[in-house]
């Protein structure tokens, strides 16, 4: 990145054929990741193929579910656990999405510890 106090470029480094691009650029974003990283969950944690977890009716046949009820929407396969932002499967995976999960998920732990 070049610039003194704002950016004004980018050098790009291409690692297998040593060649660097400059591109001349006011902004840069940088997403760091999409991996859910959710292999220390217990088996009874039902994960999608890519690893994220999966909540709510993403779960109406699951062999795991044992409460009489519907999941809660950010339930997962455990009833009274919860997911919510990037680890969840089919989030939106956004920072604003994510908060709104978790504010979200206090209504739902809420609702759960009524049954208890």
């Amino acid at each position: 990145m070049v610039g003194d106090r704002e950016l004004k470029s980018v050098d790009i480094v291409n690692i297998q054929t040593g060649t660097t691009r400059t591109l001349e650029i006011t902004a840069l974003f940088r997403f760091i990741g999409a991996l859910p990283r959710m292999e220390w969950l217990p088996p009874e944690i039902e994960k999608d193929a890519q690893g994220f977890v999966l909540t709510g009716f993403a779960l109406a046949a699951s062999a795991h579910w044992t409460a009489r009820r519907q999941p809660f929407l950010l339930e997962t396969s455990h009833p009274g656990v919860f997911a919510a932002g990037d680890v969840r499967s089919g989030s939106v995976k956004r920072v604003a999405s994510a908060v709104g999960e978790g504010s979200m998920t206090v209504q739902f732990v809420h609702e759960y510890l009524k049954e208890l």
